[in-house]
């Protein structure tokens, strides 16, 4: 497992109710890791298996991270008028360009395994690498920003990324064979454009106008989020955790992964 060195908040800079929220989410993290390192030691890994999970991730690049941004990118073209438009039209297409940058490196990856592209139009895509449980959790994360469109919209920005599971765990498989190098490589180029975001996302989602009631209210759809995870990720990777521990997991009896406070203090203090 790699994850870098980690302090508890070593300022009090954040609210207890941040606090709260990530350690309430610190095992489901642990959760999500531990499903992706059990499948990468699996028994019954085999080419077909790891050509399943890669379609899905494809498909999960393409449809939930290309298109979202590019759907507001065309949203924040008329405001290119005013400087703050041109403002959020830039930070939209950066977003646009990593995650397009990203579909492009799985589809690479999936072209080293098989030796040719996966040759599959979008609604083909869609059609094979759509699954059950991330239908799941879209529909979970749409139902909570519904119920309350700010809560809503907070959690699905905490528990987005995972805490970066499939590429810490990913990159672990470096020194293997050929097709682990290759996936290590990935993954770690991903790692090193999200790890950083994905810290800042969570601590600058503080905010001191949040009451006890809203904190309780995020922690509850958060954990729900990160429990619809772990069951996405152990569909997605031929359910190789088995149901006993699926179970345990669920139950956030996961080793914890710690929040890197330190890794988010320095990225505060140098301005990122």
């Amino acid at each position: 497992m790699i994850h870098s060195a980690s302090i508890k908040n070593p300022n009090g800079s954040y609210s207890d109710g941040l606090q709260r929220l990530i350690r309430a989410n610190e095992p489901y993290w642990g959760g999500e890791a531990e499903v992706i390192r059990t499948y990468w030691h699996w028994s019954e890994r085999t080419v077909e298996t790891d050509r399943k999970w890669l379609i899905h991730q494809i498909y999960k690049e393409y449809w939930d991270g290309i298109l979202p941004p590019l759907e507001a990118l065309q949203r924040a073209l008329p405001g290119a008028s005013t400087k703050s438009g041109r403002h959020r039209l830039l930070t939209v297409a950066e977003v646009l360009h990593e995650e397009v940058e990203h579909f492009a490196m799985f589809a690479d990856l999936y072209r080293e395994l098989e030796g040719e592209d996966y040759a599959l139009s979008p609604e083909e895509l869609k059609q094979r690498g759509r699954w059950l449980d991330n239908d799941r959790l879209m529909e979970l994360r749409r139902r909570h920003a519904e119920a309350s469109p700010d809560l809503g919209r907070r959690a699905y920005q905490f528990t987005e990324g995972g805490y970066c599971a499939l590429f810490a765990e990913g990159m672990a498989l470096g020194g293997g064979d050929s097709i682990d190098a290759a996936i290590a490589e990935v993954c770690r180029r991903i790692y090193e454009d999200e790890f950083n975001h994905m810290l800042l996302g969570i601590i600058q989602g503080d905010d001191v106008q949040l009451s006890d009631s809203d904190w309780d209210t995020l922690v509850e759809y958060t954990v729900e989020q990160m429990k619809m995870r772990i069951l996405m990720r152990n569909a997605q990777f031929s359910e190789a955790v088995p149901p006993h521990r699926l179970e345990q997991l669920l139950n956030g009896e996961a080793d914890p992964i710690p929040f890197d406070y330190e890794a988010a203090e320095k990225l505060l203090a140098a301005g990122t």
